[in-house]
C-alpha cells in the first residue's frame, strides 16, 4: 500500500490506507458511494474536455481559413499551446495544413511552410504536399538549394517533390485536402459470364505476399477508416493473359467473391493507372462515410504505397521506379453481387496484373458494415 492521495470526490481526497480501512471494517456501501462519485466526476470532466476540444477546434479552423498573415501567426502560436494541452496535434496538423492550402494566399501559406519553425514539422510537411496537390509550382515551394520541409526520416519524405503524371486528376476539394471518389459506376462494364468463369477454374494459383506487402496494398481503406477491405497477391503456374484476368478473379479464394454463383453479376472494365491512383487517393484522403480521412498529404502517401504493393514494387523502391513499374501493369476495376460486397456508396475492387502475367494483386474495399 502507498500513502499518496489516490481517490476523492469534490474537494476531498482519500488515501489508499483510508479506503483500505473502510474495507477492513466491512463498509462496502461507503466504498461503492465513493466510486459512484468518482464516476460522475469522470463523466463530467470528459464532457467538459469534449466541449473544449470542439471549441478549440473551431478557433483553429477559423484562424486557418481567414486569409491574412496575422491570423496565421496566431494560429502557429495557438498550435503550440494546444500541443501543451495534449490536444491531438498530429491529426490537427494534417487537417489544418489542408485548410491553409485551401484558403490562404500562396505567399502566406509559404510563410507557414518556411517560417513555421521546427515545432511545426508535421504541419509544414503536410502543407508542402497539400500545395503540391493543388498545382503549386515546385519551384515556388522549394527555391534553389532549399531542402524540403520534412526531415529525411519522415514518412512523407519518400514522396516525389513533383506530381507524377497519374496524380493530376485528383484535385483536393472541400477544404480538407480530400476529393470525391470517382464513382459513377463502371463506364463500360463487361459482364463475366458463366463460360468464362468455368474456363478459369483449372488454373493453379498460390498466394505470395508478406504481411508488409499486404499492409501496403490495403493502406488507403485502412487509413481512410473504411468498414472492410481485402488485399491479396497470387502467383499463377502459367502466364495469365489480359483477357483471362476477369475470369481468374472470380475463382480466387477471396471473401469478396466467395459464394458468387455462375449467374450472379460480376462486371469488370479496364482501368487506367490515373483512375486507380485517383480512387486510392480519395479512399485515403477523404475517408469513409464515418471517418474524416487522412488528409491530402497522407492520402497521397497511402495511394502511392498501395500502388507500390499492387504492382509488386514494394516499399523500398523509389517513387519513380514505382510509377514506371505500375505503368507496365494491366489494371482492372470490378464489381460483384457477392455477399461481401454491398454495392452501396463506394464499394469497389481493383486488380493489377504484372507484365510477365504471373502475379495478380487484388484490393477490394467496402464502406458498408
Amino acid at each position: 500500500m502507498t500513502s499518496g492521495r489516490e481517490a476523492g470526490t469534490g474537494g476531498e481526497r482519500y488515501s489508499w490506507e483510508t479506503i483500505g480501512a473502510w474495507a477492513e471494517d466491512g463498509d462496502a456501501e461507503r466504498i461503492g458511494a465513493l466510486g459512484e462519485g468518482l464516476a460522475v466526476q469522470r463523466r463530467e470532466a470528459h464532457d467538459r474536455l469534449r466541449a473544449l476540444d470542439r471549441d478549440l477546434g473551431l478557433v483553429l479552423r477559423v484562424l486557418a481559413l481567414t486569409p491574412g498573415r496575422r491570423f496565421l501567426e496566431q494560429l502557429l502560436a495557438l498550435l503550440v499551446r494546444a500541443r501543451e494541452a495534449y490536444v491531438g496535434e498530429e491529426r490537427s496538423s494534417r487537417r489544418i495544413a489542408s485548410l491553409i492550402a485551401e484558403a490562404q494566399p500562396l505567399d502566406d501559406a509559404l510563410y507557414v511552410l518556411w517560417e513555421g519553425g521546427r515545432e511545426h514539422d508535421e504541419l509544414r510537411a503536410c502543407l508542402f504536399h497539400e500545395l503540391l496537390l493543388r498545382g503549386v509550382n515546385p519551384e515556388r515551394l522549394m527555391p534553389r538549394h532549399t531542402p524540403r520541409p520534412e526531415p529525411s526520416w519522415h514518412d512523407l519524405a519518400w514522396l516525389p517533390d513533383r506530381l507524377a503524371d497519374m496524380e493530376y486528376g485528383a484535385v483536393p476539394s472541400g477544404g480538407c485536402g480530400s476529393a470525391d471518389i470517382p464513382y459513377d459506376g463502371l463506364v463500360s462494364p463487361v459482364w463475366v459470364d458463366a463460360a468464362v468463369r468455368r474456363a478459369a477454374t483449372g488454373r493453379q494459383l498460390h498466394e505470395w505476399a508478406s504481411a508488409e506487402l499486404l499492409r501496403l496494398i490495403g493502406e488507403p481503406p485502412r487509413v481512410g477508416g473504411w468498414c472492410n477491405y481485402e488485399a491479396r497477391v497470387f502467383v499463377s503456374d502459367r502466364s495469365i493473359s489480359r483477357a483471362d484476368v476477369p475470369g481468374v478473379v472470380t475463382t480466387l479464394p477471396m471473401d469478396c467473391v466467395r459464394g458468387l454463383a455462375e449467374h450472379d453479376r460480376f462486371e469488370v472494365e479496364a482501368y487506367s493507372l490515373d483512375k486507380v491512383w485517383e480512387t486510392l487517393y480519395a479512399t485515403a484522403a477523404n475517408g469513409g462515410v464515418y471517418h474524416s480521412g487522412a488528409g491530402g498529404a497522407h492520402g497521397r502517401l497511402a495511394a502511392w504505397r498501395s500502388i507500390a504493393g499492387l504492382c509488386g514494387a514494394g516499399a523500398t523502391t523509389t517513387a519513380a521506379a514505382v510509377e514506371h513499374r505500375a505503368r507496365a501493369c494491366v489494371w482492372f476495376r470490378f464489381e460483384a453481387d457477392s455477399e461481401w460486397f454491398f454495392n452501396e456508396i463506394y464499394d469497389y475492387g481493383i486488380a493489377a496484373l504484372t507484365p510477365d502475367g504471373r502475379h495478380l494483386a487484388v484490393l477490394a474495399a467496402t464502406d458498408t458494415d
